[in-house]
């Protein structure tokens, strides 16, 4: 979780709050598979429990606060009564939010990630939580809507507040459990543990055995048994293949370990549950600690918690026997269309072995090069092909078309560049479609996506080249790592030559035009709100500041001219304005001369502010520089002669 960026985003979002509830839980009344509906904050409190979302656990001690997002699977456990508020909610970005904010929730969003920590200070958190709750139960007449969001966001506060001064490292408790979670179909050694978590084996099963009850061996044997009863239950494999499936290649051994466990033999329990799946069965295995996929949506948003009920979930999740027919039957047509597809060399195929950066499909021309070369990136070094012939851009789009690169795939956003007009027969827009990618076969992926579930997603489509946007300190650096990366460093140095040459003669006009001692700012303005950008931005900055010289107002802290963008108050707008202005906005001249602060500030009176929406103003690619530099520069020496 990126506290900061989870900050920045929250004062951003329309927040909803879609339902409040309290429920209590314990060995024999767990919370089991349930499927959340929306984004959810879960607190735990009075006792220990495992928090299970989808297969990851968090160990709760006393208090617990929790984070996870619509469409993940919660299973609480304990072995003692735990009371467990669910607050569900939506929050949105409004269409008009910066196209960073937006870009940063396409990439991670942050309401679907999951995290949860102890907290210092829970009782604020359960206060807010009861108030919650008591307003959400009262009848409502839309103050009391109204009066819940507020707590709700007071909530949000309080658990952002902690989270920025955690160091947000599992407790020893959460790393052996989610170690034998794992690993519990391997063979099993606690020395090898201990010493891998450089801590005692005395004092690792002690720490396990006081969080579960158990000590680390028979939770792994629980893990087993418990995934060993499932696959009994609901497949048609061999006991040899459950066995050897979850970690014992001896059958006779696991059916000892299973008789002695469940009370009965694997043939015996596969004739009692298998195929049908009784309530029964299902009953048995929902106290099990492997989380299986079977989940479900019992939930109405508009139902209070009298009809929110987990123990009447077993009505709901009754399998019949002919849906099991029916299921095994897919499953064999599944594996068989798969079979065909391995022999007869199949587009997955072809797209997986084009990881290895060897070679592409037969049908493709030209047929790259089998020589390849290692890469930085920033999740390390990236074998890629030499010559890269099918070049997914993703990001960077205007990049890789400035070095005479045509590529074969590009992201919606990038290809809707005023500034590319012309420029993208042949390129397929993919969007965030993994399907669609993999179907055109690329050799090569380059990406800015920061997210490692992303990127390892593309990298089993094509190596993959993942580089933050604001990795370079200057166009032209860009221009010469994608120039070694595609095979194109002679076409990039002529353009870094052009470049300089010809922004060295405008940089000359600029500067003797503006007086000295003038300042210029960077802005985007809307819904009241301000941002501050510098120069290794859009909107102007990196183009007005790195490449022109000119200087931002000496008020203006340094450290929000090192980020991409700032957010700051109103009232430090005239201090942060300089003698001219660059401003990102939907508003016209008119009506911001009119606005009582808009209006007051000298580039408003004085004429030398220069306005642009946010799609001309966001792309600071190689091409799209170009064309702003003489839009911007023409401006600048105009305003400077008045």
């Amino acid at each position: 979780m990126d506290v900061q960026k989870l900050i920045h985003i929250w004062n951003q979002v329309m927040v909803r709050v879609l339902d409040v509830r309290l429920k209590q839980t314990g060995i024999d009344d767990d919370l089991h598979q349930y499927r959340l509906p929306a984004s959810a904050f879960i607190f735990v409190m009075q006792g220990q429990g495992e928090l299970w979302v989808d297969n990851e656990v968090w160990l709760c001690d006393r208090f617990y606060v929790l984070h996870a997002g619509k469409g993940a699977r919660l299973t609480v456990r304990s072995r003692k009564e735990l009371n467990v508020y669910i607050v569900l909610y939506k929050a949105a970005l409004p269409a008009s939010s910066l196209r960073e904010f937006h870009m940063m929730i396409q990439e991670s969003d942050p309401f679907k990630e999951c995290w949860g920590f102890s907290p210092a200070e829970p009782l604020v958190m359960l206060d807010l939580l009861q108030t919650m709750r008591e307003h959400w139960l009262k009848p409502d007449d839309g103050l009391t809507r109204l009066v819940t969001k507020g707590d709700f966001i007071r909530f949000v506060h309080a658990v952002l507040q902690e989270s920025v001064h955690r160091d947000g490292e599992l407790s020893l408790s959460e790393q052996i459990v989610r170690h034998l979670s794992r690993n519990y179909r391997h063979s099993f050694s606690l020395e090898a543990l201990a010493r891998q978590l450089n801590y005692s084996q005395q004092y690792i099963s002690r720490k396990c055995k006081e969080q579960t009850g158990l000590s680390p061996l028979d939770y792994v044997i629980r893990f087993r048994m418990e995934e060993a009863k499932s696959l009994l239950a609901v497949t048609m494999a061999t006991q040899q293949e459950i066995a050897s499936h979850v970690g014992y290649p001896d059958l006779m051994y696991f059916s000892r370990m299973f008789k002695k466990y469940t009370g009965m033999t694997p043939g015996h329990f596969r004739k009692q549950y298998g195929q049908s799946v009784s309530d029964h069965a299902r009953n048995t295995s929902k106290s099990s600690v492997v989380l299986n996929d079977r989940v479900r949506y019992h939930f109405q948003v508009s139902d209070i918690d009298y009809q929110f009920q987990w123990k009447g979930e077993q009505k709901m999740t009754r399998v019949n026997q002919s849906f099991y027919a029916a299921l095994l039957l897919c499953l064999t047509m599944i594996v068989t269309a798969c079979g065909g597809q391995v022999n007869s060399g199949s587009t997955t195929d072809n797209a997986n072995a084009s990881t290895n950066s060897t070679s592409t499909s037969q049908e493709l021309e030209p047929t790259p090069s089998s020589e390849t070369k290692i890469v930085k990136t920033a999740f390390g070094d990236v074998e890629v092909p030499e010559h890269p012939q099918r070049v997914a851009a993703i990001s960077y789009l205007g990049t890789v078309l400035a070095l005479d690169v045509k590529p074969i795939a590009g992201e919606s956003f990038l290809m809707s560049s005023p500034y590319l007009e012309g420029m993208l027969d042949g390129v397929t827009d993919v969007g965030d479609s993994v399907e669609k990618l993999l179907e055109l076969q690329p050799d090569l992926i380059i990406t800015h996506n920061g997210q490692s579930e992303v990127v390892e997603k593309y990298q089993k489509i094509a190596p993959t080249v993942s580089v933050p946007y604001n990795q370079f300190a200057s166009i032209q650096e860009e221009m010469l790592y994608f120039g070694d990366l595609l095979d194109r460093r002679d076409e990039a140095e002529r353009w870094n030559e052009q470049f300089e040459k010809d922004t060295a003669d405008i940089r000359k006009k600029v500067q003797q035009s503006v007086p000295e001692g003038k300042t210029l700012s960077v802005m985007q303005e809307y819904d009241g709100t301000v941002f501050l950008f510098g120069p290794k931005s859009g909107r102007g900055g990196r183009l007005m500041y790195e490449i022109m010289g000119l200087k931002p107002p000496a008020a203006i802290p340094e450290n929000m001219l090192q980020e991409s963008y700032s957010e700051f108050s109103l009232e430090n707008l005239p201090e942060y304005t300089g003698d001219y202005l660059i401003l990102t906005t939907e508003a016209s001249l008119q009506e911001l001369q009119a606005d009582p602060i808009w209006g007051l500030l000298e580039p408003m009176r004085n004429n030398r502010v220069y306005l642009w929406t946010e799609n001309q103003s966001w792309y600071r690619d190689p091409i799209a520089l170009k064309k702003q530099i003489t839009q911007l520069t023409d401006w600048i020496i105009e305003a400077a002669s008045r």
